[in-house]
């Protein structure tokens, strides 16, 4: 039986992360904002100084099948600070391709379940923002799909929550477009606390000649 494996990218994952990120920015129909290119991941998540973190997720054939491990989905983050709870992680991205979500045992190229996984979705879009409080002395805190089986982007998730703990985050934040109502539940139904519906909180951003003007250039 093919078992999935939950991995540190590696810079030659590079194009096939660009990919999957051109996929999720299909299914958001935003994808003429895609601007990044291969080059800009490599030097930009694997130089002396990160911008960014990534896990990816592979199907690892049974012993004696002659293809190759395959990559089907990947989680994008990053390490933020908040003056009143200090180190923090952020959710950019997670992504897994059609055919390979829904629950655990559904890895073999069939179709998902009907219990698919909502996508996490960047802070720069018309958005909600979710927060998932945790802490180390809550080791039993774990995210999980609902379904009867753990599904690799619940692996994605909790392996993020991981890094997190470990580094001594005290929260793990995500966003969602405010039309992704799926998203949503499960994110309050995984504990997370809706910040745009509890606190209000509005999310702006400043592009191009937005900042230029801002730093007088």
């Amino acid at each position: 039986m093919a078992s999935v494996l939950i991995r540190e990218a590696k810079e030659g994952d590079c194009g096939n992360i660009l990919r999957m990120i051109r996929e999720l920015a299909e299914y958001e129909k935003l994808s003429d904002q895609v601007k990044i290119s291969e080059e800009a991941l490599r030097a930009d998540g694997f130089g002396e100084n990160p911008f960014f973190h990534c896990l990816v997720a592979e199907i690892l054939p049974a012993p004696g099948e002659p293809q190759g491990s395959c990559m089907v989905g990947y989680g994008l983050y990053y390490f933020i600070y908040s003056t009143w709870t200090g180190r923090n992680i952020y959710l950019e991205d997670i992504y897994v391709k059609p055919e390979y979500r829904g629950t655990g045992q559904d890895w073999g190229g069939k179709k998902s379940s009907p219990h698919r996984l909502p996508h996490l979705l960047p802070l720069n879009r018309s958005l909600w923002s979710f927060l998932i409080p945790f802490s180390s002395d809550k080791p039993s805190f774990c995210f999980f799909l609902p379904t009867s089986g753990q599904g690799i982007g619940s692996k994605i998730i909790k392996k993020v929550a991981e890094v997190a703990l470990d580094k001594g985050c005290s929260q793990f934040r995500l966003a969602v477009l405010d039309w992704n109502k799926k998203a949503m539940d499960l994110y309050k139904a995984l504990g997370a606390r809706d910040l745009t519906e509890a606190e209000g909180w509005h999310s702006f951003r400043f592009e191009g000649e937005a900042m230029r003007e801002l730093a007088g250039k």
